[in-house]
């Protein structure tokens, strides 16, 4: 127990903090006296916030840090209120109560005692009178206190239930300081919380009393149940479903109707939505019919997917939409770009300009890049106005490139705000363009698609271009694959493989694994080829090769500089050959020396490279931006030397950036690199999928190198057993629009 004397530093992202700490008389330290002759120590650990002058106890142990020496580590801080004249003014006059500074605070003090909290927060008129306390101060004081003593009681009960520093805090940002009779009534509040989890939600209910068969407990674990199938892609479950998962997580054997009454009472809450998906069970304004084939959504998902469906239906049905199929504009384009276009691509190229919705689909080395950049050519030669997008940055770029136009995510395409976490444009405000062309669809989850296409009216036209043999959106949804089952959309897909890319196993490897067969590899000694193996059946043995393959074997043979363009793409985060693992090792094979800085769990060092991981259009940094860290400052701010510029990064801002010598398949999405190094081990098995493989080699330009066991390989060659999502859009499609013949 004792108070804060200085924050050395405080991370108010993920609360890490180093504070000078000063314990209250009668405190003994352990150790090393005189570390403590002037009464203070050094206490590291994590706090949702820590201000000079607070009183507080720490708990946790003492560590002797082989850089920084004896330090206390504490796993919890507990504040309380100041009990001496000193601690109470500089309390006052931290950043927790705005317009008071020392002055006012010693004012304060002076009048009300060291008991002014309570005071201030029983009778605010005790602080009239007092010289240069504006009325507005006054008032702004007053609700300040009562906030922070009853953050300090909501904090003191969460802890009661078991929760730590930061989580109590996560409680205290979604539900509010004054939170606690709402959980009293109903302790499952907490699982809505990011981060919390159904499992500590459901450990303080039972510590209220709350019985098994709680309809609350239920209905909790209905929620859970859909917002953990929703992480895993689904938009939606059936009932039976949803109640088989839920009785998982329960633990318990509910009864049918009682877990159909909680279902009732989350749909009266608006907490969930029950809609019909079987044929005609729509009345034609949307609302439920007859009941059918149900399906369970969270809300924002169900108005999602049905904006999408009901939204294309429009598109697809416009009749104001002229079609661009002039023969003379597509023997200008063709000669244009010096090409003689195989027939399937100018039938490809005349669907997709003939209807104002299409869908081009492919594989490598099938063309789509070339149709991409002749609809582009051959739409503004008809004089529109075109605009290019794809999900991610990475992206981006790369259409950008192959169009030889501007193109953007499609997040900065509709002008997202991150203070309103809108759009922009929208059904009022539709894009201003002849021609939309969004590529890298796969990515596409139902919310960002719903946002995209309520943003485009006739005569407008869509063109989507995409693989539905990558892997799905990280974000619910399964879009494409809606999209071309449904049979509503005029699909185009392109099988022919072009001379160009017949020389490359790269290539020709891809469509052999589509094909359920293993890769062709090179004859032994052969050093021209763009596809290997190199075998290894235990994963340290794998892990320990494919750090020499990528840092020796691959630049003294091919020439690429290990550091800026072998990229490594790992199934799994853990394990000898995962991520995490992979990214340790290769940054101790860089070696590059210099100023480090820790936050959290994680050190940054120069040279590090990194990949950023949200879109920030503050600093024009995006999802998937990849660099590596160019300086790093005294006060600890890193600057990241990304392709077009450089960006500092500061506190909390270093949770945009992750290690990025290995990716997982699911960050290498968008991007091409000009070397691809895949481990392949048994270990990984859970996640050695045919489509994860086909997704990882399809990133390389110029080499892929496996590195790893027949075994693993065969393993993921074969395994086509890929979770199919639940969405109900298909039906939706197919209901709304007639089906139409597909184009090969």
């Amino acid at each position: 127990m004792g108070s804060v004397e200085h924050v050395t530093y405080h991370d108010p992202g993920s609360g890490f903090s180093v504070l000078r700490f000063a314990p209250e008389t009668g405190y003994d330290p352990p150790q090393r006296r005189e570390l403590f002759a002037s009464n203070t120590y050094t206490a590291v650990g994590h706090a949702p916030e820590v201000l000079p002058g607070m009183r507080a106890t720490l708990t946790g142990h003492w560590d002797d840090h082989r850089t920084h020496g004896l330090q206390f580590r504490f796993e919890a801080l507990e504040p309380l209120n100041p009990v001496d004249e000193r601690g109470l003014e500089r309390y006052l006059a931290s950043k927790a109560f705005p317009g008071i500074g020392e002055t006012l605070a010693k004012r304060i003090v002076a009048k009300l005692g060291t008991e002014a909290l309570d005071r201030i927060q029983e009778d605010p008129t005790l602080l009239h009178g007092i010289r240069g306390l504006k009325p507005n101060v006054a008032s702004d004081l007053t609700e300040a206190v009562r906030s922070q003593l009853s953050a300090h009681r909501t904090r003191a009960y969460l802890r009661g239930l078991g929760l730590g520093p930061m989580t109590a805090q996560a409680v205290l940002a979604r539900l509010g300081p004054d939170c606690q009779p709402r959980l009293e009534r109903d302790p499952y509040l907490l699982a809505t919380v990011p981060g919390v989890g159904f499992a500590t939600a459901d450990a303080a209910a039972r510590e209220a009393g709350l019985a098994i068969d709680d309809e609350r407990r239920l209905a909790a674990g209905l929620h859970f149940a859909l917002s953990s199938a929703s992480k895993e892609g689904h938009t939606c479950l059936s009932p039976a479903v949803l109640f088989a998962q839920a009785t998982q997580l329960l633990g318990t054997q509910a009864e049918p109707g009682a877990l159909r009454a909680a279902l009732e009472r989350l749909v009266d809450d608006d907490s969930l939505v029950v809609d019909d998906l079987a044929p005609g069970g729509l009345t034609e304004d949307g609302e439920p019919g007859p009941v059918g084939d149900e399906r369970v959504y969270l809300p924002w998902l169900f108005a999602s997917e049905r904006g999408l469906a009901r939204n294309l239906a429009q598109l697809l049905t416009a009749d104001d939409v002229p079609a661009l199929s002039d023969p003379r504009l597509f023997e200008r384009a063709e000669a244009a770009a010096e090409i003689e276009l195989h027939e399937s691509q100018r039938e490809a190229l005349r669907n997709l300009l003939a209807t104002p919705v299409g869908l081009l689909t492919g594989g490598p080395g099938v063309g789509k890049t070339t149709l991409v950049r002749l609809v582009a050519n051959i739409a503004e030669d008809a004089g529109s106005t075109i605009l290019l997008a794809s999900p991610t940055g990475r992206a981006a770029k790369r259409l950008a490139e192959a169009t030889g136009r501007p193109a953007s995510t499609i997040h900065r395409m509709l002008r997202y705000d991150p203070e309103t976490s809108g759009f922009a444009h929208g059904p009022d405000k539709p894009l201003d363009a002849g021609l939309v062309l969004v590529d890298e669809i796969s990515m596409l989850d139902v919310v960002l698609a719903h946002h995209l296409v309520k943003a485009i009216r006739p005569p407008t036209r869509l063109v989507l271009v995409g693989d539905p043999d990558l892997l799905p959106s990280v974000g619910a949804g399964a879009v494409l694959a809606d999209l071309i089952d449904s049979g509503t959309v005029p699909v185009s897909r392109l099988s022919h493989i072009y001379r160009q890319s017949e020389s490359s196993l790269i290539v020709a490897n891809a469509h052999r694994i589509l094909a359920g067969e293993l890769p062709e590899l090179p004859g032994r000694g052969v050093r021209d080829a763009d596809f290997y193996l190199f075998p290894a059946d235990d994963p340290a043995q794998a892990a320990k090769l494919l750090v020499d393959v990528v840092t020796r074997r691959i630049p003294e043979t091919f020439g690429h500089r290990w550091d800026t363009d072998v990229q490594v793409i790992a199934p799994m985060y853990r394990g000898e050959c995962g991520v995490d693992n992979l990214n340790e090792l290769l940054r101790e094979a860089l070696g590059v020396g210099g100023r480090e800085v820790t936050r959290g769990n994680r050190t940054w060092r120069v040279g590090d490279r990194v990949i950023h991981v949200r879109n920030d259009y503050e600093k024009q940094v995006f999802n998937g931006d990849m660099g590596f860290i160019a300086s790093i400052s005294a006060d600890g701010e890193v600057t990241v030397r990304f392709p077009e510029q450089d960006v500092v990064y500061a506190g909390s801002e270093l949770s945009d950036l992750h290690p990025a010598f290995a990716i997982t398949v699911h960050r290498s999405q968008g991007g091409e690199f000009p070397v691809v190094v895949v481990p392949l081990v048994t270990q990984h098995f859970m996640m050695l999928q045919r489509n994860l493989l086909y997704t990882a080699i399809t990133r390389a330009r110029q080499l892929v190198v496996l590195v790893g066991s027949r075994q693993a390989l065969q393993m993921a060659v074969d395994n086509v057993r890929t979770r199919d999502r639940v969405s109900g859009l298909r039906e939706r499609l197919e209901r709304l629009c007639p089906r139409r013949e597909h184009a090969e």
